[in-house]
């Protein structure tokens, strides 16, 4: 028993020797912070962790804020980007209905612009006035009536004028144009028997009557368009006897030229709309007025182009033709 007792000190003192070598063993090879560590006590521990807890919370809710933050940017981004496609869907909506807008009033205008030809020639023809007279000579066209009055214009031969409110053997002269039966839209005075109602002279007394009577007469036997060489176009009126009408032209966006064929009962069917084949003569209307015993006869022309009008009367033994011949002008730039 005793040497049992003996034997079991040396053994404890073997195991004492082996850890305090393992504990020197790990002392010497530890660095600073590990031994700093180790020398710490344990209220020092505690608190170095709760700090360490702290800041870690801290940490977490500032990570937290930052993702809210960007949650929150994201959202407004997100709110912008819908607002920024609305706003882009409202102006192709806008910029569609203001090209429909614009589709109408241009339809609009030109429905206007056609109503307003037509209301224009339906009243030339529906409310005519003065008297068609025509000068035979070159004729002065005076402010006042008066041979001393200051001239304000002249008529050549053949020029055909509105002639009305004679006065004093004084006529007051109009364009054949004027649709206001005003006297301040005249165009001057032109004395009485300068004016003729044809546009030729009598040639015998004896002819005075027959003379007279085809004045009330003229008819019209055929209307006829031709595309000559060159780039002319011609109208061809074909008369049962001489007869120089009226022509006029109306200048703008729709530009015309006119021909009135007064004293008349002449008109066709076919000749109510005639379709050319020409590029400067589009198409031909013929319009009568048996009222006022007018035929009129209108040349649409196309826009935008400078025209020179050449009227030509051919007179066969069984033909009496009036020809105007159209041709297209270069403006000299």
């Amino acid at each position: 028993m005793f040497c049992r007792k003996k034997m079991i000190f040396p053994v404890l003192a073997l195991l004492f020797l082996s850890t305090a070598c393992a504990a020197l063993r790990s002392m010497d090879g530890a660095s600073p912070e590990e031994m700093k560590k180790s020398e710490l006590s344990k209220d020092d521990l505690w608190d170095l962790t709760k700090t360490l807890e702290k800041e870690k919370a801290i940490g977490q809710k500032q990570l937290a804020e930052q993702e809210g933050l960007i949650a929150r940017l994201n959202g407004r981004l997100s709110s912008q980007q819908s607002e920024t496609l609305r706003a882009h869907q409202q102006v192709s909506e806008l910029k569609q209905v203001v090209d429909d807008l614009s589709a109408k009033l241009r339809q609009h205008q030109e429905a206007e612009k056609k109503r307003s030809s037509q209301d224009w020639t339906h009243r030339a023809l529906t409310e005519a006035w003065g008297t068609i007279m025509y000068a035979r000579d070159r004729t002065n066209i005076l402010t006042k009536r008066s041979v001393d009055s200051k001239p304000r214009g002249m008529l050549i031969p053949g020029q055909t004028v509105k002639a009305d409110f004679l006065k004093d053997d004084w006529y007051a002269v109009f364009k054949i144009t004027e649709t206001e039966r005003a006297e301040k839209n005249a165009l001057g005075y032109v004395h009485a028997p300068r004016l003729f109602l044809t546009a030729y002279p009598e040639k015998a007394p004896e002819a005075v009557i027959e003379a007279a009577k085809e004045i009330f007469s003229v008819s019209v036997n055929a209307i006829r368009h031709r595309v000559q060489p060159g780039g002319k176009e011609v109208l061809l009126v074909e008369f049962d006897r001489f007869y120089v009408p009226a022509v006029y032209n109306i200048e703008g966006d729709s530009p015309v030229i006119i021909m009135d064929v007064t004293r008349t009962s002449s008109m066709k069917k076919e000749w109510s709309e005639i379709r050319t084949k020409g590029t400067l003569i589009r198409m031909i209307r013929v319009t009568p007025n048996p009222a006022a015993g007018i035929l009129r006869i209108v040349l649409h022309m196309t826009p935008d182009r400078d025209y020179d009008i050449k009227p030509t009367f051919y007179a066969g033994k069984e033909n009496k033709v009036y020809a105007l011949e159209v041709t297209g002008v270069v403006p000299v730039k």
